[in-house]
């Protein structure tokens, strides 16, 4: 048998991402009152006019695809060429750019960055109850909290139009999930204790069962709660493992997407596993001594992080049960061609990894347990590690109807406000949003108007690659 003792050791490590920008020394009725004041300087009229943006979006986009694994790009441009919603889920550095051009109340708070409507989705929680929440932090960070509710807004515009909804059936959505958004965020600071606002269930069986004439969940969600609990590394050893000619279990190859690494890059990944058992709890790493690394391949997933460098890793236990990790490289936050997407809160220091698992920890109710990081210092390259699966599901949004489409739309909007509230500084935006029904008309405009922007911009990439095949 391996050696199983050595694989996993532990040493302490320090917090070094700066969360200074959201610690505050007043009352919740200060911070309203401040947000009341910023919107005296800043209206909503401002916040909802669109400022266009002059930029190269293939030159953007080929930016950012420097850094990926090249052999990967055409699988990725037909990820995104799929339409305008997978263009705008797999480009969110063109969205960060504009939003840096825009008027902002820039009230910081730990926001997700790349809020849209698919990266909402089932998980489960370290007591192996199925949670509905925020579930991608590649783009979190410190920022304006509208960032998050803007995305998420035009989100609703590209998926409604996709789903053959109208412009006043999209509108109504939209409200519905601002309206939620402020009303969130009333009860939080308004009714709620800093103890009751921790601990906000996103339990998926809590939803269910506060369903009601008025707030009605897709019927869908209780086929994916049956699917969910299914997806477990047991289900993951069945459907993406084999015996090899000497009768071990392995990976099995799907290339490009799906190839072992070299002895090198195994060797390499195991030795920073080690270091990963820095970030995690004394628990995990007990727990992770058990187990012997037994394979390791390079696995693509998403659309934006696609040709991105992500490892599954498959642990086998002194008792034969399995564990498949999943390892996933950190980028820096967005970036644009020739500028940097720099805002009051940008931070240059800290490790991606470590900052994508902090604002993770901080805007979902509960996380992986084995949720933690690692930096190569070889390459500069900083990874997260999680659990490959563990009750992760998604709903097909383009299975849903327009009711169904609706209360989705209001749970991301529900679930978005319960996450920026875990930052005091939420309250200075709460007592700016209010209920004011002239925001929620305000995002709204800016909301269509950013969509147009989105439709140009795919239309410039298709046209892109159709250049390119006719130069090939």
């Amino acid at each position: 048998m391996a050696d199983t003792s050595k694989t996993f050791t532990r040493t302490t490590t320090g917090l070094h991402y700066d969360l200074s920008k959201i610690n505050i020394n007043k009352s919740i009725h200060e911070l309203i009152d401040d947000g009341k004041k910023i919107r005296d300087r800043i209206s909503f009229d401002q916040l909802g006019k669109f400022v266009p943006v002059k930029r190269n979006v293939v030159e953007g986009i080929s930016h950012v695809e420097e850094k990926m694994i090249g052999d990967l790009m055409p699988l990725r441009h037909k990820r995104l060429a799929a339409s305008a919603f997978a263009f705008f889920r797999g480009t969110d550095e063109l969205m960060a750019f504009d939003l840096s051009k825009q008027t902002s109340t820039n009230i910081p708070v730990v926001i997700s960055g790349d809020a849209h409507l698919g990266n909402f989705g089932f998980y489960a929680s370290p007591e192996r109850k199925l949670l509905f929440d925020l579930n991608d932090f590649d783009e979190s960070t410190i920022g304006s909290w509208d960032w998050d509710l803007r995305r998420l807004l035009v989100s609703i515009v590209l998926q409604g139009e996709q789903l053959g909804l109208d412009s006043d059936q999209i509108n109504e959505i939209m409200q519905g999930a601002v309206e939620t958004y402020q009303q969130i965020l009333s009860q939080c600071f308004d009714d709620h204790s800093a103890m009751e606002r921790y601990y906000f269930s996103t339990e998926v069986e809590s939803f269910l069962q506060s369903e009601d004439s008025d707030h009605k969940l897709p019927k869908v969600w209780r086929k994916i709660r049956d699917s969910a609990e299914q997806r477990n590394s047991g289900k993951v050893v069945k459907k993406f493992t084999t015996l090899d000619s000497r009768g071990h279990l392995v990976f099995k190859e799907n290339a490009p997407r799906t190839v072992h690494v070299s002895d090198r890059r195994f060797n390499e990944i195991r030795e920073h596993l080690r270091s990963y058992t820095r970030s995690v709890s004394p628990d995990v790493t007990v727990l992770l001594s058990q187990f012997h690394i037994s394979d390791i391949v390079r696995h693509s997933v998403g659309v934006g992080s696609f040709g991105t460098r992500c490892y599954l890793v498959l642990l086998t236990a002194i008792d034969g049960s399995h564990l498949v990790l999943q390892i996933k490289e950190a980028l820096q936050t967005r970036r644009f061609r020739g500028f940097d997407v720099t805002t009051p809160f940008s931070q240059s220091k800290p490790d991606n990894g470590e900052r994508i698992v902090t604002c993770q920890q901080i805007l979902q109710r509960a996380s992986d347990p084995l949720l933690g990081f690692y930096h190569n210092d070889d390459t500069g390259r900083s990874f997260y590690v999680r659990q490959f699966w563990d009750m992760k599901e998604s709903i097909n949004l383009d299975k849903l109807d327009a009711d169904d489409f609706a209360t989705y739309a209001k749970i991301c909007g529900l679930l978005l406000a319960r996450g920026h509230a875990q930052s005091p500084t939420a309250a200075i935006v709460h007592g700016y949003v209010g209920t004011k029904k002239k925001l929620v008309s305000a995002l709204i405009n800016w909301a269509n108007e950013y969509s147009k922007q989105v439709h140009e911009d795919y239309q410039e990439f298709l046209d892109s690659l159709d250049a390119d095949e006719t130069r090939e």
